[in-house]
């Protein structure tokens, strides 16, 4: 992997800290921010994959709703007492296999 310099500007105290705390860690100031930036760009990441799931749980929750909305008073009961069934006697879905 190609590794390239780059300049930032940072508080005083901040670098300062950095410093410090790379000290404690055993590692320089740049493989200190490195590590640093890495996880930052994987919380970033998994925090918007995160936030789609969310939103596709939600339009799928409201999909359902509209659909139970038009089926007859207690089919979706109904329906949910079949997937228990299913799941008590150890049923898996074809994604499950």
């Amino acid at each position: 992997m190609a590794t390239y310099k780059v300049n930032v500007s940072l508080p005083e105290e901040l670098v300062g800290e950095i410093d410090e705390t790379a000290a404690e860690l055993g590692l320089t100031r740049s493989g200190f921010i490195a590590e640093a930036s890495a996880r930052y760009v994987a919380d970033v990441r998994n925090l918007s994959a995160e936030e789609r799931r969310r939103r596709d749980i939600d339009r799928a929750l409201a999909t359902f709703r509209r659909i139970g909305a038009k089926l007859p008073p207690g089919a979706v009961d109904e329906m949910i007492a079949q997937v228990r069934r299913d799941r008590d006697r150890g049923w898996r879905g074809e994604a499950e296999r």
